[in-house]
């Protein structure tokens, strides 16, 4: 395998399909402008040297394949769904999309403004608007504190220049390559190994973000809601290959990460007291490169606020204080279990597990190992990782409130 190739193929039976991942890293995380990646990623299937946007579109119709592209805040890349009988074809496509990109600048503009339309719903969404203030408040300034999108005023600033800079220095480090589906791996591995061996000569890597620092305890967010509220309470935890992440995922389902209305927070919150329609809690919430976070939401009213705030504060102190009773320990263990063989079915989702399994070189694609992981760990473990990770006193609040009832607060 050539030197910043890195690839992981499965064979999966089942529908005869193959699923295609390609991807570089790099991400919102190492861009320059806001919205650099996401735009960058977007743009790879708008069009090659070879072939324009209406080409790429219409052979992929021909053959039934389903071809995206991507940004995200660690990588970019391309993503195709295809016939396990062109799995061949399907590799040398995204090959294209990713090594020959043209960057057309009329295209570039239309996908600027498509994302500027898109940030622009989604802050009209009051609890995305507080989830945004909620992330600014744990993770600024890294870049994880702002939208993916970035602003309207960066998008709109982008040009083709931004996504062939950045693209060729993230492609100068190396490409990833996923392959799941009804394959056989050798064929797929050799094919890999020749579409990919010309790589370009590894350049200076992108740079690092700044550290998180946050700031401060608690921030107040102004919603055109017309009477609810949105409050966010945690504060940041680990990074996915930290070694108590899995303890961490069973701390997620006692507090209320499960199905239904399981868990600590939305017994306590929704079914007991009636203060909230929607309760939930996570641990490791965003955990990737960088430290994910311990975060409980509840979608309340104005006027409840409050006690819900309370109530959430007490029961994540409650936990840290007087620890995991064993029957809960048991019902985190056997939900973790019982839905892992339904993240193990489709050729899809083997390829986005594989493509896990490189982006943070943890054996994610082996489900021994996963089983084994979560039968080792006992109450003592998971409490003392509960105890390392989650801090009461370090707890910040991000509330979302209608404008009127801000005003009268203030």
């Amino acid at each position: 395998m050539p030197e910043r190739l890195i690839l992981k193929a499965r064979r999966v039976e089942g529908a005869p399909v193959v699923a295609i991942r390609l991807w570089v890293r790099g991400g919102a995380r190492s861009e320059a402008v806001p919205g650099q990646a996401l735009v960058t990623g977007r743009m790879l299937t708008e069009g090659t040297r070879s072939r324009d946007w209406k080409r790429i579109a219409d052979d992929a119709e021909s053959k039934g394949m389903i071809l995206s592209s991507y940004g995200t805040f660690e990588c970019h890349g391309i993503s195709v769904d295809a016939l396990a009988r062109d799995w061949e074809l399907a590799l040398d496509w995204a090959a294209e999309l990713l090594l020959d990109p043209a960057f057309p600048e009329d295209r570039c503009s239309w996908v600027a403004k498509q994302a500027a339309a898109e940030l622009e719903s989604l802050n009209d969404q009051p609890d995305v608007k507080t989830a945004w203030g909620f992330l600014e408040q744990l993770y600024a300034p890294h870049p994880r504190c702002r939208p993916l999108h970035g602003s309207v005023e960066s998008l709109l600033g982008l040009g083709p220049d931004h996504c062939a800079t950045f693209h060729a220095a993230a492609l100068a480090g190396g490409v990833k390559v996923a392959v799941a589906g009804v394959i056989d791996e050798e064929p797929v591995r050799r094919r890999v190994e020749a579409l990919f061996g010309g790589l370009p000569r590894r350049g200076a890597a992108l740079p690092e973000p700044p550290k998180p620092t946050g700031l401060g305890a608690r921030a107040t967010v102004e919603t055109d809601a017309e009477d609810q509220a949105h409050l966010y309470v945690g504060h940041l935890t680990v990074p996915r290959h930290h070694p108590d992440y899995t303890a961490l995922e069973m701390v997620a389902v006692t507090l209320g990460s499960g199905a239904g209305l399981t868990g600590r927070i939305p017994m306590r919150i929704r079914e007991q007291e009636g203060l909230a329609y929607s309760a939930h809690a996570q641990t490791v919430a965003g955990s990737g490169e960088d430290p994910g976070r311990l975060v409980a939401y509840v979608g309340t009213s104005p006027a409840t606020v409050a006690r819900a705030e309370a109530g959430v504060i007490e029961e994540i102190a409650r936990l840290v204080e007087d620890g995991i009773e064993p029957a809960e320990l048991e019902e985190a263990r056997a939900y973790l279990l019982g839905r892992e063989p339904f993240r193990r079915e489709t050729a899809r989702q083997w390829a986005d597990l594989l493509t896990e399994t490189v982006q943070y070189g943890l054996p994610l694609d082996d489900p021994a190992l996963r089983e084994a992981e979560l039968k080792a760990l006992d109450l003592e473990a998971v409490e003392a990782a509960a105890r390392r990770h989650i801090r009461p006193g370090d707890l910040q609040v991000t509330v979302g409130l209608p404008e009127e009832e801000q005003s009268q607060r203030t």
